[in-house]
């Protein structure tokens, strides 16, 4: 089947791509003749005239257009070069995978965004990058960032005025989002988790933005402040369990003088029960301090989730994203106790949704059969959200109640 987007689709495509990525009144100038008739190229998919690679596209593409690219193809084998303003989107940013290489996608140019991948598998030797960017004006978005070699996710090398915001970066060989000789970014609700560097890296960095991120068991310190870094912010976001939370060489602003963050070894009290703690937290380095410590982690939204049980043969648990938002990295749970023969009376169960879109369910147990007799109870935990079943076992059979 042709899988080519309808004129109407790609009016649709357009019109979102165009409000999702803002440009400046100078961009637009610059840009005015190419951006009147914009094309979509498709790379994947069975169309007719679609490309087989990513990097064809690009090269085909002029400032303006948009290189869609489908998951059906996947996972792409390239080293992406972007020398031309364009708007690169995946289809699933769980499916739509490039992997091998050692940079998945460099950006030259400036006025580029690009979401919707998973880099996978990347990276040969230090340095090497999931995106790596070297241009202004950029855009990387909603990407999954996940299980590569020795690379940075994102690093942004001189390249100031980009926005990294919404990816999840995890389980990479070195630094989760790395920043250097540059001002005026934006780093905004990523969550960064397990990565073998730093967390966050900023060396020689100004005037840049982090905001709303979770940075999580980081191999060195959550968020470094390195070289001659002056005039950041960084408030909501959430340092959990790394080596060192934090580290601010020169002195920069960890709070908006209303809230800061979340410290996971912030040791102090809320005796007003305000959500505020009553005493600084001090940052090591420079005696800079968050004055308005969070004493709960900080959520731009909740997870709003249903939890179905299902039994029969075994246990099935689903969860369906019910918000508006995507779900990155949610920790999950589940405890099934009583009425068990041959095996033990309690079983426990946990993992980590690392992501799930608005609407979209995930299956995220199927245990095997439980042999026994008698009732048992289920219950289950997905973020701040928990539900109980009662369940009668006959044999292997489990009729929930």
């Amino acid at each position: 089947m042709n899988r080519r987007v309808t004129l109407g689709a790609c009016c649709v495509l357009i019109l979102c791509v165009a409000g999702w990525f803002p440009f400046s009144s100078a961009q637009l100038t610059k840009r005015s003749v190419a951006m009147n008739s914009p094309q979509i190229l498709y790379v994947g998919g069975s169309g007719p005239e679609n490309f087989s690679k990513i990097q064809d596209a690009v090269d085909n593409a002029s400032d303006g257009d948009t290189v869609f690219v489908y998951d059906d193809s996947a996972p792409y084998h390239e080293s992406i070069i972007i020398n031309v303003s364009i708007h690169l989107l995946g289809e699933n940013r769980n499916t739509t995978s490039i992997e091998g290489g050692n940079h998945a996608v460099s950006i030259v140019v400036d006025g580029v965004s690009v979401s919707g991948f998973r880099i996978s598998n990347v990276g040969d030797f230090w340095n090497c990058c999931g995106f790596y960017v070297t241009s202004e004006d950029n855009n990387i978005s909603d990407n999954n960032i996940i299980n590569n070699l020795r690379i940075n996710g994102v690093f942004l090398d001189g390249a100031s005025y980009n926005t990294v915001s919404g990816n999840l970066i995890e389980n990479n060989n070195y630094h989760g989002i790395r920043v250097e000789y540059a001002a005026h970014n934006m780093i905004l609700n990523n969550v960064v988790v397990n990565n073998r560097g730093y967390g966050i890296s900023l060396y020689d960095v100004q005037d840049t933005t982090v905001v709303g991120n979770t940075v999580r068991q980081s191999f060195y310190d959550g968020l470094m402040l390195g070289g001659y870094c002056v005039n950041n912010i960084m408030y909501h976001n959430n340092f959990i369990d790394n080596p060192g939370n934090a580290y601010d060489a020169t002195g920069n602003l960890w709070d908006d003088g209303s809230s800061g963050n979340y410290w996971s070894d912030y040791t102090g009290s809320d005796n007003d029960g305000d959500g505020i703690g009553d005493t600084p937290y001090a940052i090591p380095g420079n005696m800079s301090q968050d004055r308005f410590p969070l004493m709960e982690p900080f959520e731009s939204h909740a997870v709003d989730v249903t939890i179905t049980i299902s039994g029969g043969v075994g246990l099935t648990v689903s969860v369906r994203n019910q918000g508006t938002e995507d779900m990155l990295h949610v920790d999950w749970e589940s405890h099934v106790t009583g009425g068990f023969v041959l095996r033990p009376s309690e079983r426990e169960y946990q993992g980590t949704i690392l992501y799930l879109g608005p609407g979209e369910d995930l299956m995220i147990q199927k245990s095997d059969p439980l042999v026994g007799f008698g009732i048992i109870e289920l219950s289950v935990t997905v973020g701040e959200t928990t539900v109980s079943q009662k369940g009668l076992l006959l044999f292997f059979l489990l009729l929930p109640l």
